[in-house]
């Protein structure tokens, strides 16, 4: 019998990845959905983020407290880091202003590498383009995994404890609802940006780019602001992800997770349409959730090992998915810029015109 607490601590526990993996799915979804670029080296900007949060933080305040005492940070992270943590637990103050200042810092590196990434997103063609951001992505990943004083090397490093000055009990409360707002205000941006002109324009690019530059669009532009806008908010997933797992090690962050399963949950969702991408993220954050709980029940009706159910069952559905439902769960909504009543009023003249003559 599960009991509440036990429903609680899930819910504690999948919420937080679920509002980091809807963050990197709008992210890729105002870039493929709306706009047409496939952007296959997301994990470029997600580990951007997330490698600003174990890499400034700390080490600026360890060096405004001269904590380190002229000590390496990275080659004495272990001793350094609770006491920075003291500090932060002692100024509830400082640790808000250092925890948005961390926020925005990952939104501009993420967005930062999306402006790198968007010189070649502009001139090279879907399929070079797409294996341009993936080479992208790979490198960013070796360099924290191998250069020690980025993230601590092959070791990692922890991140600072900004909640640290609120009670343990709830700070797991605290922690999600401060995620998961920070998803909700992204989802009602992204919301609003795809249904302005803005999106529209997007959406006119993504259908027929002559057109649209024979229009006096200019493209170049558009796409280079759009991948600017969608590498910020990977910024910011990827801090999201470093505040729930509390630490940061290259190894954890890699194109399976970071770019493909988004992707799997697009697609299968509907892309260029962002309740769907929200469903997507939701079926599939929540199924391998309940496949790792139940995985010792699971594992004795299985003829394989239980750790390949996930990827198995996403493969799978996006296979049934593309067959049947190539659109997605929740295909795109057509857009109409006229009310009905403009409609026939423009389809009747139109019939009177063709009557007089």
């Amino acid at each position: 019998m599960i009991s509440p607490d036990q429903v609680i601590r899930f819910v504690l526990d999948l919420a937080p990845w679920i509002a980091a993996y809807l963050v990197i799915s709008l992210s890729l979804n105002l870039e493929y959905g709306f706009g047409g670029i496939p952007n296959f080296g997301k994990v470029l900007c997600v580990s951007g983020g997330a490698f600003l949060v174990g890499a400034l933080p700390g080490q600026l305040i360890a060096a405004i407290y001269n904590l380190g005492e002229g000590l390496n940070y990275f080659d004495n992270h272990a001793q350094i880091m609770p006491r920075i943590n003291d500090v932060l637990a002692r100024d509830p103050l400082l640790s808000t202003a250092l925890l948005i200042f961390t926020l925005v810092a990952a939104m501009l590196v993420g967005a930062g590498l999306g402006l790198i990434s968007s010189f070649p997103s502009v001139r090279l063609r879907e399929e070079y383009l797409a294996m341009t951001l993936l080479a992208m992505g790979e490198i960013l990943i070796l360099i924290g995994d191998n250069y020690k004083n980025l993230i601590g090397g092959t070791l990692g490093v922890f991140v600072p404890s900004f909640l640290g000055w609120i009670p343990v009990p709830t700070r797991s409360y605290v922690l999600t609802a401060l995620l998961v707002g920070l998803a909700v205000m992204v989802f009602i941006f992204v919301e609003l940006l795809t249904k302005s002109p803005y999106g529209r324009l997007l959406k006119s690019i993504r259908d027929d780019e002559v057109l649209a530059q024979a229009l006096g669009r200019d493209v170049v532009s558009v796409k280079r602001k759009t991948i600017i806008l969608a590498g910020a908010l990977a910024g910011l997933a990827g801090a999201m992800l470093a505040l729930t797992t509390g630490a940061v090690n290259a190894k954890n962050y890699n194109r399976a997770n970071h770019t493909f399963i988004p992707w799997v949950m697009v697609l299968v969702g509907g892309a260029a349409n962002n309740w769907g991408t929200a469903l997507g993220v939701m079926v599939f954050m929540i199924s391998s959730r309940l496949i790792d709980v139940f995985k010792r029940e699971l594992q004795l009706y299985l003829p394989f090992d239980v750790v390949w159910l996930t990827p198995l069952l996403l493969s799978t559905t996006l296979l049934i998915v593309m067959f049947f439902r190539p659109s997605g769960i929740i295909p795109e909504a057509r857009t109409q810029t006229l009310k009905p009543k403009e409609l026939d009023a423009i389809k009747t003249g139109q019939r009177r015109l063709s009557d007089r003559s």
